[in-house]
């Protein structure tokens, strides 16, 4: 995935020649081949694949495990949700905002996104896993997420592709998907809970949350983060690598398929950046480990002396500890799994 928007305005694989836009198919498919293989499909063995297919590694560790990887400009991410279910997403194709910071022809954009998805689609059928694949049916939370979608079923586990846009000032993207098991998320990764916005945290609450801005999504809680902090506010109080390191590293507990930017200044982007990550204490946004190092923000106290006497390691957590963790996560965010 990039993180700068030096071809705004353009589709990463519009421009490419045939053979180049054949290499970044063929290198798909393979990668789809060969995890297609992995039982069970595992963070580890997917990494170890893309590392001997000679992907670039993105430097987003996640428990010891590089989950992003780039070859040839397609972007590629491994997530683990808090039940431990593992899905690869790769983004084959991103058409970028233009300069107004939404597009001036939306619909021309969907048609382009859905003319690359036929495009992409005999691949996927002439692979060496076709004869295995059952078409799916669609779902209502796929009727919100994406403009167009073929999904099927290939050996118990589901296989999409489709084009999204997860917010009108984010860019359109055609992904394609292996998940260990069928996807019940909706839109933003999970189905609201009910009418009028987020539920609120209670003073039983478990884990406290940090970091979840209300720029970022004006539902969250004031007692969550509220507003982004500015650029350098936390200069000199924390050693920035180690904590950046230390947030990207924590325990996934809900996996979000979004693609968040940067609200203070646009300089990166965060493939499932609102994906919430935990120490086991606390709980934050995937995205955060990028507004530590690009822009030093300030932290709550209590966080930083707790990642310090840690060490600025993740205290290791047993699925048992994690899961029930994941449920309390959703409900403090307003959000239930689809049925």
């Amino acid at each position: 995935m990039r993180n700068d928007r030096e071809e705004a305005g353009t589709g990463l694989m519009s421009r490419r020649p045939d053979e180049k836009w054949n290499g970044c198919m063929t290198a798909v498919i393979v990668m789809l081949e060969e995890l297609g293989t992995l039982v069970p499909l595992t963070a580890e063995e997917a990494a170890a694949r893309f590392s001997a297919r000679e992907w670039t590694p993105g430097g987003r560790p996640r428990g010891g495990v590089e989950t992003s990887w780039d070859k040839d400009g397609v972007g590629a991410w491994i997530r683990t949700s808090g039940g431990g279910t593992v899905s690869v997403s790769f983004a084959v194709w991103i058409r970028d905002v233009d300069e107004s910071g939404y597009f001036d022809d939306l619909e021309a954009v969907y048609e382009e996104g859905e003319r690359v998805l036929a495009g992409f689609l005999p691949a996927i059928e002439r692979s060496s896993f076709a004869g295995r694949l059952a078409e799916a049916g669609r779902t209502a939370e796929d009727e919100d997420e994406f403009i167009a979608l073929r999904r099927w079923t290939l050996d118990g586990r589901t296989l999409t592709a489709g084009v999204v846009q997860h917010d009108t000032d984010l860019p359109v993207m055609v992904v394609v998907a292996l998940e260990a098991a069928p996807a019940r998320a909706g839109r933003r990764g999970a189905t609201p809970a009910a009418a009028g916005g987020p539920s609120r945290p209670s003073p039983q609450a478990r884990v406290k949350p940090i970091g979840f801005y209300r720029e970022m999504d004006a539902h969250y809680d004031a007692a969550w983060g509220g507003s982004v902090p500015a650029p350098a506010s936390g200069e000199g109080r924390y050693p920035v690598a180690e904590l950046a390191g230390y947030l990207a590293s924590g325990h996934p507990l809900l996996d979000v398929t979004e693609l968040t930017t940067d609200v203070i200044g646009g300089a990166f982007r965060v493939p499932g950046g609102s994906s919430v990550l935990t120490d086991g204490a606390f709980v934050w946004r995937a995205d955060l480990a990028e507004y530590v190092g690009h822009h030093r923000i300030a932290l709550p106290e209590d966080f930083l002396r707790a990642a310090r006497e840690n060490g600025f390691r993740v205290p290791p957590a047993d699925h048992e500890v994690l899961l029930p963790l994941s449920v309390e996560v959703s409900d403090l965010l307003g959000f239930r799994a689809a049925p």
